[in-house]
């Protein structure tokens, strides 16, 4: 055996205490913290129920980075860590070896070795040094919760723990994004953990618009709000002007307090229509990302827009699928303009603009020098006003990421698009756009196919099967 084949030391001695439970148990005391770690994590994979029970009660670090353990046995392996953390709690003394406050639910941003407090755990409310002298502290459970019609959803165990553990525990949620029809199905979960922590907010497939008037008072104390989403709100059934105005009136109300919103997603929101200068006139502070994207936008809606103070200091702004064609261009070259040191990221997907429109925006556009992503897919326009485009871009050195339209020149009057045209003026808009500056990653994209939705994209995905019968 060569000495490559020697496991190390550590390895060796993790073996021999894996071949014996009663060992591990009895050594637990005396194990190093990287030790402990490393045979918490075998112990895991290997479903190892008593030593789980036993290292937990233990646990010698003040985070326990549950939700990034996931394996093929994680539910039942939560079931263990979770009953004996919930016997630990209900102690009168608490063993003197257990230093846990953080129980960190959440899947996604951390690691198994994230067992140190660091600033993973910045947003949550910091434990003070009195109550860890005294040990008996809440813990402190933090998840993101994504609530659906799912009643197999094993978080749903969070409302009734917290609530049998009252002032022994406390539900911290860091994103919550809700699919529920009604508020009454997820009213148990905003009841039992603490609002003013949540930092992102997602609604959707909201059925009846009421659900936002009867989230008010909830989100009245979601102060520490960063991001807020909402999508597919639509009237299930007819609401009278004087109903819409009331509940826009109540939303647009709370986010008078949300002082520290930074994100504003509205996709598919066409309750909003009409109302929409209403909701972003409500915000005290700047935005740094703005999507109003798949809706319908009135013309006073569109008119205000760039006036409002919260876009001021946009870094992201998506506008896709907004017919922008039916709207005038001047607020949207103020919004550049206002705009024009700070963003980072535009889409102007699927706005079916026009050569007419995109002439009034270039002089605003090319001074968007902090540029580094720009969509204009799904635009029709000619291989004349894209170089035209591209010239107006020899200023943004920082684009690499840049998305064109396939010129409307390559489309036969049937819609279908001649591709060895498209070859030749692709890459002639290429060298146009080399002649400038020094290209990022740039593809140029048809329109998307009718059937199927699909975008073919020149010189990097095949055509789509529908286009294929088709011709």
């Amino acid at each position: 055996m060569s000495s490559k084949d020697v496991p190390p030391l550590q390895e060796l001695a993790m073996q021999t205490l894996l071949r014996d439970e009663n060992l591990i148990i009895s050594s637990l005391g005396k194990l190093p913290p990287v030790f402990f770690l490393e045979l918490f994590k075998q112990a895991c994979e290997r479903g190892l129920g008593n030593v789980l029970k036993k290292m937990v009660a233990s646990w010698p670090f003040p985070r326990l980075p549950l939700g990034a353990m996931k394996k093929r046995n994680f539910f039942q392996i939560q079931e263990y860590i979770l009953e004996e953390i919930d016997r630990v709690l209900i102690q009168k003394v608490r063993p003197r070896e257990y230093k846990l406050e953080v129980l960190d639910l959440r899947s996604v941003g951390q690691s198994c070795s994230d067992v140190w407090s660091g600033p993973i755990d910045n947003w949550l409310p910091q434990t003070s040094s009195e109550a860890k002298e005294g040990g008996k502290q809440p813990l402190k459970v933090a998840v993101n919760l994504y609530l659906r019609n799912d009643p197999a959803n094993k978080l749903f165990f969070l409302s009734q723990w917290a609530k049998k553990r009252k002032g022994l525990l406390e539900v911290y949620c860091y994103e919550l994004q809700i699919w529920l029809p009604s508020l009454s199905d997820c009213k148990y979960f905003l009841e039992c953990m603490n609002l003013h922590h949540i930092e992102v907010l997602g609604l959707y497939c909201l059925r009846k618009p009421a659900f936002l008037l009867n989230l008010n008072s909830y989100l009245g104390h979601m102060t520490n709000l960063r991001k807020l989403s909402l999508s597919n709100l639509h009237e299930e059934s007819l609401v009278s002007p004087e109903e819409r105005k009331h509940i826009i009136s109540g939303f647009a109300s709370q986010l008078l307090n949300m002082e520290c919103l930074q994100k504003l997603h509205l996709d598919n929101t066409s309750f909003f229509q009409g109302h929409l200068h209403q909701l972003l006139g409500s915000l005290k502070t700047p935005l740094d990302d703005l999507a109003v994207t798949n809706c319908q936008v009135s013309d006073s809606d569109w008119y205000h827009l760039s006036k409002l103070p919260c876009v001021s200091q946009l870094k992201q702004l998506s506008l896709e699928n907004i017919r922008l064609v039916y709207l005038s261009p001047e607020p949207l070259r103020v919004l550049l303009v206002k705009s024009a040191s700070t963003l980072v990221s535009l889409s102007l997907e699927d706005c079916h603009m026009k050569a007419r429109y995109l002439y009034a925006i270039l002089p605003a556009l090319s001074n968007c020098l902090q540029l580094t992503t720009f969509n204009f897919y799904g635009n029709q326009v000619s291989k004349n006003a894209l170089k035209k485009l591209l010239r107006h871009t020899a200023s943004l050195k920082h684009l690499s990421m840049e998305l064109y339209p396939i010129p409307k020149d390559c489309y036969e009057d049937n819609g279908t698009l001649h591709m060895e045209y498209t070859g030749i003026l692709c890459d002639e808009l290429m060298d146009t756009l080399k002649a400038i500056r020094k290209p990022g990653r740039v593809y140029f994209g048809a329109d998307r196919c009718h059937e199927c939705n699909i975008r073919y994209i020149y010189n990097k995905t095949m055509m789509c099967k529908c286009r294929r019968i088709a011709d």
